[in-house]
């Protein structure tokens, strides 16, 4: 076994998936990351410790050869903006410049594809606190690029498949159409991704990727509507058919958040989300091809997502 590398939230839905990818090729792997190991993580050499607190970074990153930054919220809902440019901002700054001065070969930085709106990129464009902190930690990254940081970004879609134990915007999305949560909803091209493709992408993006590139990991583009079709055929659960407008969905999104504030329980949709539903750019046919990234089958995706869902108990099958 040669070779260290940290991956950042390595106990989360991605990096979980990365850290196996990793481990099946022979890599030591060291986790950073508040959570402590799931079941069936061996051979970990974990660190608990936050993203925030640099004597721990520091202690993470040291003898990594590699270094996954992970780690975030990637929720589209916080109770104060701050939290996400704390984390998701702060965060990677955080990890980056302590890869940096531990002299990690290469440095793959988790992005989102939720900046790449219509229009200029720009921080004011951006839908919401989410994508500002995570445009903020782009930006950091490409301009550390250019004092000499080996730094990779991969910016995933909507990542779908098996283990998402924290219930991420997508699975959360995919989970509350199952239970029947959801009469009517706004229909918009979405692109779906399998966990498992996103995992061999960090991968590929550190031993293929180029310093200051950023590679989009995006698969199957397609309407929401048609999704449900399939989750439909796939479940046997029946999918609403009616559809709202933007304004009813921007409308009862600001209703949920106001109501949020109160319960402190997140809202099951955000403004940021249902804005990102009309500002998102679309993504070009097959980029996680650049990589050379081969392709995962949607419906498989979606019947291991839907069938871990299942064993988990967060829905069940009527009959």
């Amino acid at each position: 076994m040669t070779g260290i590398d940290l991956v950042t939230g390595g106990c989360g839905f991605i990096g979980r998936h990365l850290v196996a990818a990793l481990q099946a090729r022979g890599r030591a792997v060291r986790v950073l990351d508040t959570a402590p190991l799931p079941d069936g993580m061996t051979g970990i050499d974990h660190h608990r410790a936050s993203i925030l607190d640099v004597p721990a970074v520091d202690a993470a990153v040291a003898g990594a050869e590699r270094v996954f930054h992970v780690a975030g919220d990637p929720s589209l809902w916080a109770r104060g903006g701050k939290a996400f440019d704390r984390t998701n901002r702060s965060g990677a700054e955080t990890v980056i410049d302590a890869a940096v001065e531990a002299g990690a070969s290469r440095i793959v930085l988790t992005s989102s594809h939720a900046i790449d709106v219509k229009g200029r990129p720009t921080e004011t464009a951006m839908p919401g606190p989410y994508t500002r902190a995570k445009f903020r930690a782009e930006q950091f990254a490409l301009r550390r690029v250019g004092e000499g940081a080996p730094v990779i970004a991969v910016a995933p879609t909507m990542p779908l498949g098996p283990g998402d134990r924290n219930l991420t915007p997508p699975t959360r999305m995919l989970l509350e159409f199952l239970q029947g949560k959801n009469p009517a909803f706004l229909d918009f091209e979405v692109n779906l991704i399998d966990v498992r493709e996103v995992a061999e992408g960090h991968v590929l993006a550190a031993e293929r990727g180029e310093a200051g590139v950023r590679y989009v990991l995006g698969r199957h583009n397609l309407m929401l509507s048609d999704m449900l079709a399939m989750v439909e055929r796939i479940s046997g659960r029946a999918m609403p058919k009616r559809t709202i407008p933007y304004a009813l969905a921007w409308a009862s999104a600001a209703v949920m958040e106001a109501g949020a504030l109160i319960t402190r329980k997140p809202p099951r949709a955000s403004l940021e989300g249902v804005r990102l539903a009309r500002r998102l750019m679309p993504v070009a046919d097959d980029p996680a091809a650049v990589l050379g990234l081969p392709e995962w089958p949607l419906e498989a995706m979606l019947r291991d997502a839907i069938g871990w869902l299942e064993e988990e108990r967060h829905w069940r099958r009527d009959g």
